[in-house]
């Protein structure tokens, strides 16, 4: 498991709401611009047209839209009805960003969370409904769901692409299955239990799991296997029918037939030249 963070200092919540307008009560705020906080706007429903350091968007539903702290920006809604949430905070320290940034200067100032919107819509809702309770504590949870939701955005955002991202979750998921193997090789481990332990499609794991090794799960089985009744052959003066039963198989033939297979030489051979 990664330990890697870029949250070098966490958001406290300053300030909080939600927005519903329409036609006739449009969302409209002119030019301004937050000295000591950083402000996320949610768009939930409806369209709108935001300058942002000088900067023209058309922002819609499911975009997230970052004020950040001393960053000038206006706000009007053009398509109705308009939902919102914002969440205005201190004290964000992103790695390699200036106090309060969570983008590096230059980089647009919105995402676009498509898939991650639900997510990020009940962490937001959550934290100001929490923040507005006004009971003992309640800042204390609203500022540990904005946390969770910037972990997020970072997760999101901050890692590399979706591909590097993927190539990372790729890489764990078949050192789970090579653990797995290497620790359970006795057992009578089938593909299935492989995608249980991965959350993968064993079909899909097969493939990841030849590209990343070089061969498929069952030959990596087979070679643990082998590699631990080599070791017992030199060690110990089990018979070949014990060391058979030890490895994970039930008859002897079998054991036989595989390791000369693998090995070039039969059991008993290999521990013969192994002692000589």
């Amino acid at each position: 498991m990664s330990g890697t963070t870029r949250i070098e200092g966490q958001p406290s919540i300053v300030g909080c709401g939600t927005f519903d307008n329409d036609e006739q009560n449009r969302f409209q705020l002119d030019l301004h611009k937050h000295d000591r906080m950083t402000e996320i706007l949610l768009i939930e429903e409806g369209e709108g047209e935001f300058e942002i350091d000088g900067r023209g968007y058309t922002a819609g539903a499911g975009t997230l839209l970052f004020y950040q702290r001393g960053v000038w920006h206006k706000e009007l809604s053009t398509k109705h009805p308009f939902r919102a949430a914002y969440i205005g905070f201190e004290g964000l320290r992103i790695k390699g960003a200036a106090p309060g940034f969570f983008f590096e200067e230059g980089e647009s100032p919105i995402v676009r969370l498509q898939e991650h919107l639900p997510v990020v819509r009940k962490l937001m809702r959550d934290a100001i409904a929490e923040y507005r309770r006004n009971e003992p504590e309640s800042e204390t949870i609203a500022n540990h769901y904005l946390g969770i939701l910037f972990a997020r955005l970072a997760r999101l955002r901050l890692y590399g692409d979706a591909g590097e991202r993927s190539r990372v979750s790729v890489k764990e998921a078949v050192q789970r299955a090579r653990r797995m193997i290497e620790e359970n090789y006795a057992s009578p481990i089938t593909l299935d239990a492989l995608a249980a332990e991965t959350y993968l499609n064993k079909y899909h794991l097969a493939h990841l799991f030849k590209a990343e090794t070089g061969v498929s799960p069952i030959r990596f089985l087979i070679y643990c296997r082998m590699e631990a009744a080599k070791r017992y052959l030199i060690t110990t003066d089990l018979l070949v029918k014990q060391i058979a039963e030890l490895i994970g198989y039930q008859s002897e033939p079998s054991f036989y037939n595989i390791f000369l297979k693998a090995e070039g030489v039969t059991p008993g051979e290999f521990r013969r030249r192994s002692r000589s």
